[in-house]
């Protein structure tokens, strides 16, 4: 398993003025570095590309389209247009980026609610949205894993059991699940027993507190989650998500109104000390 580390915990749109992080996140003995695609240039991500290969560093990304510009569960037709084109822009990304994998929340557009569960329609449009797309990002050797988050970030996909709903039916190679520890701490009965359940459908894992903080200090982040990783065979990517004081847009977005560490960079490197721990990584 590799170990990566999320830039949201510094910014939601990485620029010339967040590079020198990269260096840092080398330092600290992360395999690579996840880096959010939504706002991200096609020009900032070359200059991104060269400075991880300079350093040796690989890429995964991220995406959370929000659903006043593109969301494919959507009934306006145009929006649902506008997802798969979203998506094919974030995929051109990645792929300059030579990400391996693009994960989030990708069924719905964030930031809207209908006042109820997820319709039978809602699922089909999802569905087909991801067999459009995922062709595309096979094209450019790019798994897309799709994240279940939490209730109060959106109604259609909280469970892994629902994530696997939708990806048993898209039927791709291309298109996985994403778990997430702080989500499963909110949603799942039993983290573990999801996990196993999910298997090899599991594309991609992020390591997130319960207080977005450092993992290992809480409750979301335990040691039988390696286990089961390792009993269903997972050897893909464990990437640290948490937030702290630099993004304060961020923070309002997220509702974080207190630090869970002394300093931003304490989730980091505490954290991938804790997770190389875990793993048995030097």
């Amino acid at each position: 398993m590799k170990i990566g580390m999320n830039m949201l915990l510094w910014t939601d749109t990485p620029g010339t003025e967040h590079l020198h992080l990269l260096e840092d996140i080398k330092g600290w003995g992360f395999d690579g570095v996840e880096l959010p695609l939504d706002d991200l240039s096609e020009d900032m991500a070359r200059l991104y590309a060269g400075e991880l290969q300079r350093l040796g560093l690989e890429a995964t990304g991220i995406v959370a389209m929000p659903a006043e510009k593109a969301d494919p569960i959507s009934s306006d037709r145009k929006l649902r247009r506008c997802a798969v084109e979203y998506m094919r822009s974030c995929i051109d990304k990645a792929h300059i980026l030579n990400a391996s994998v693009i994960a989030g929340p990708l069924y719905q557009g964030l930031g809207r609610f209908s006042g109820m569960g997820p319709t039978s329609m809602e699922k089909e449009r999802c569905v087909e949205y991801l067999r459009e797309t995922a062709p595309y990002a096979g094209e450019k050797g790019i798994l897309l894993a799709g994240e279940a988050i939490n209730r109060f970030e959106t109604y259609f996909v909280n469970t892994v059991e629902q994530a696997c709903e939708i990806i048993d039916q898209v039927d791709s190679p291309y298109v996985g699940i994403h778990v997430d520890t702080y989500h499963g701490n909110m949603e799942e009965l039993d983290v573990c027993r999801a996990w196993r359940a999910a298997g090899d459908r599991i594309f991609h894992v992020h390591i997130s507190e319960n207080t977005r903080g450092i993992p290992g200090t809480g409750n979301a982040v335990f040691p039988e989650i390696f286990e089961t990783l390792r009993e269903i065979g997972y050897d893909r990517w464990l990437t640290i998500e948490g937030f702290g004081k630099s993004s304060r847009e961020l923070a309002a977005r997220l509702h974080l109104w207190r630090p869970f560490a002394e300093r931003d960079e304490d989730i980091a490197e505490k954290g991938y000390a804790y997770i190389a721990s875990m793993i048995g990584a030097e």
